[in-house]
């Protein structure tokens, strides 16, 4: 056990001695600090910014660098820090990311987690492969103030999430492609091309449910026309 706490103020004393600020305000010395309800972070994503520093008994913290680190973290939905036999604790409940947009401009691609309300909860840090890649172009976001394409587009996409969420969770990337979207779905190599509508997607349901069954997955399908063209 002894040895756990040692480990545990090396790290903190490491995270501080990389980005942590003077200790000031309410500063306590714990034994250790405990991190609850993590799933998609890490403890450095909660630390990062805490100005604590590791002593022989233990962690020097400076609770008010802490609550001012964890308020402003936009991945965090609700938090609250405890203290129990002198140990501190920090419980958080995370956002669910929903979806990550890629934005590809001249000077590199920027990728911005979104929630379910579309609130940006993370900037080039990704959590999770687990949710559709929306990848657009420096372009296609100029371009939306005047057409609001990407906006119905990330319309379009919650109402998928709700209506179909096992479908939601098959997407692995979504591009827009002139008036056209081309999506891809996780393990499969098939591109398929559709319209930016609801009903679209339903078919690719149904398209897809088929190639699943029977076993064979073309370089493309195009679900624009009455007709299903296989390439």
């Amino acid at each position: 056990m002894k040895t756990g706490l040692v480990h545990a103020a090396a790290i903190l004393a490491c995270l501080a001695a990389a980005g942590g600020n003077g200790l000031a305000g309410d500063v306590r010395t714990v034994k250790a600090v405990d991190f609850r309800g993590l799933k998609l972070l890490s403890k450095y994503d909660l630390v990062r910014d805490v100005s604590l520093k590791a002593v022989d008994d233990g962690i020097v913290i400076d609770i008010d660098s802490l609550g001012r680190a964890l308020a402003g973290n936009r991945f965090l939905k609700a938090y609250w820090v405890t203290e129990s036999g002198g140990r501190l604790i920090v419980s958080i409940v995370e956002k669910e990311p929903e979806l990550v947009m890629a934005v590809v401009r001249e000077k590199g691609t920027a990728l911005y987690e979104l929630d379910g309300s579309r609130a940006v909860i993370s900037r080039n840090n990704v959590h999770t492969d687990r949710v559709p890649v929306l990848c657009l172009t420096g372009d296609d976001m100029a371009a939306d103030a005047a057409n609001g394409r990407v906006r119905g587009l990330l319309d379009l996409l919650g109402r998928v999430r709700k209506s179909h969420p096992a479908l939601y969770g098959e997407i692995s990337e979504v591009r827009l492609d002139g008036k056209e979207l081309l999506v891809t779905l996780r393990g499969r190599r098939t591109g398929f091309i559709m319209g930016p509508r609801e009903r679209d997607f339903i078919k690719l349901r149904y398209i897809a449910g088929y190639c699943d069954r029977a076993g064979r997955y073309p370089e493309e399908i195009n679900l624009t026309g009455a007709m299903v063209v296989v390439r």
